[in-house]
This record gives structure tokens, C-alpha cells and sequence, in this order.
């Protein structure tokens, strides 16, 4: 990323060179990158969404020093919802939203690896919804942060979240950055929303019907005897009868017009 806040992909290959930037390379600090090739990015899925037509690769000639010049905090262009979308599995992404929902935890795995985890919901200016589920660190470190984003309706920016295609949703992974009500332009687009959201002026009862009906469309795709799907077996189970009963009907009529 550089000082303006715009990405591009960087290519190392060979066990040499990538053994060499492993050592020379750390996430977080500032670098000017001397002797790189550019060219035109011809892939049809970029890795990030970083809106760049470009792509770099180093090689035996590349080198780095260290950069004392301040990088902004925050990444320039962010994906729209829907764009979460169509991107294959595994593909990092950076998202902000207004936090609408904040699930219960669950402990994912047996003793003693077990991992806490929890879903988190967000909202756009749009009124479109998107998941993500938080591990780990992430979860422990900002605990009294998300426990309140729910209530005040925080707006929470996520860098490297992680695409997880069967649950439909993202997750964090090791590299991910938050940052609760940042001072960013899609940020202070959003606000409007939360204080309308804040002051009752806009009904959310459709988060809640999405939340059931996702758990209920994940209880019918997801085989029972894949140990993972306790959880949602569970959730759809916390579901009014009569919620069930609508619910498991939209998820029959989407099955069949996939």
C-alpha cells in the first residue's frame, strides 16, 4: 500500500527470493522498493479487491530500505457488499459497515484446541447485509469493543478478511486490521444511517429475519453429520416454530431456483 492508500500486488517466486523477502520484509513497516518489474495485470480475479490494473514481481536484483515517511492507516478502496459475492474462496478482503447484529460465542473444535468464535453482522449504507465470523486474538483483544458495537452501533472497518465460501460469510485471519468508528470517508458516509439507526427512525426487523433465515438455508445445505454443524443445528433450533416453519420454505424455494 502506498501513501495514498492504494494496493498493488507484489509477485515473489522462487524458494530463493521468497526466502529472502520473509527475512527482509515485515507487515506493518514503511520500504522503498528499488529494481521491481511492472506490468499489466491480465488475471480475471485479483487477490484483493485493490482496483489496480498493475501488478509488480521482484527478483534477484530487487532490493528495500526502510521508509520513515507516515502511510495512512487505512486501505483506499473498500468492496462493496455484493462484490463479496463472486470471489472465490480464500480471497482477502476489506470491508466497512455499520455493526447491526453480534451473535453469541461459540467454541469451535475439541479441548484443548478449542477456539472461541462469534459472528458478527454488518449493514451498509445500502441496507445490504454481510457476515463475518471473528477468531482468536481479534475476538479477545477488542472483547469489551465488540461487546458494545451492537448497542451503539458501531462502525467498524476490517481489513484481510478471509472469503469462506461453504458458510457463506468472511473470517479474520492472522493478518486482519480493526478499527471502530474510524476517521475514514466511507465511515463518515455511513453515519447518517447510524444515527437514524440509533434514533429508531429506520425499522430492523429484517436483520433478524436474515439472521434466522441464514442459519435455516445453512441447516438445509450443510450435511448433519459434518461435525461443524452443531452450531447452526443449534441456532435454528433457537428459531420461533412459526419461523422455522416460513424459513425452511424460502430456503426450499431458493434451493431450487439456484
Amino acid at each position: 500500500m502506498d501513501k495514498t492508500g492504494a494496493k498493488i500486488e507484489a509477485i515473489v517466486a522462487g524458494k530463493d527470493l521468497v526466502n529472502r523477502f520473509n527475512i527482509t520484509l515485515h507487515m506493518g513497516r514503511k520500504y522503498i522498493i528499488h529494481g521491481v518489474t511492472m506490468r499489466p495485470n491480465f488475471e480475471e480475479l485479483e487477490c484483493r479487491y485493490i482496483q489496480h490494473t498493475y501488478e509488480c514481481s521482484f527478483n534477484a536484483r530487487t532490493f528495500v530500505e526502510s521508509l520513515s515517511l507516515q502511510f495512512p492507516t487505512y486501505p483506499k478502496h473498500l468492496m462493496p457488499f455484493q462484490e463479496v459475492q463472486r470471489c472465490p474462496r480464500n480471497t482477502f478482503v476489506d470491508i466497512i459497515g455499520i455493526v447491526v447484529h453480534y451473535d453469541g460465542h461459540e467454541r469451535i473444535g475439541g479441548y484443548p484446541g478449542a477456539e472461541i468464535h462469534r459472528e458478527v453482522t454488518f449493514m451498509d449504507m445500502w441496507g445490504k447485509l454481510i457476515v463475518f465470523g471473528i477468531w482468536g486474538g481479534n475476538l479477545i483483544q477488542n472483547s469489551y469493543r465488540w461487546s458494545t458495537t451492537e448497542g451503539n452501533k458501531s462502525i467498524v472497518l476490517a481489513t484481510m478478511l478471509r472469503k469462506d465460501c461453504k458458510y457463506g460469510n468472511l473470517e479474520t485471519s492472522n493478518y486482519t486490521t480493526l478499527a471502530f468508528n474510524p476517521d475514514h470517508t466511507a465511515a463518515r458516509a455511513l453515519d447518517d444511517i447510524r444515527q437514524k439507526i440509533i434514533g429508531g427512525l429506520i425499522d430492523m426487523k429484517f436483520v433478524q429475519q436474515f439472521i434466522e433465515w441464514r442459519w435455516a438455508f445453512l441447516a438445509s445445505e450443510l450435511s448433519t453429520k459434518d461435525p461443524d454443524t452443531g452450531c447452526i443445528q443449534r441456532k435454528l433450533g433457537a428459531c420461533s416454530r412459526d419461523s422455522r416453519h416460513w424459513l425452511c420454505l424460502l430456503c426450499m424455494i431458493v434451493c431450487f431456483n439456484l
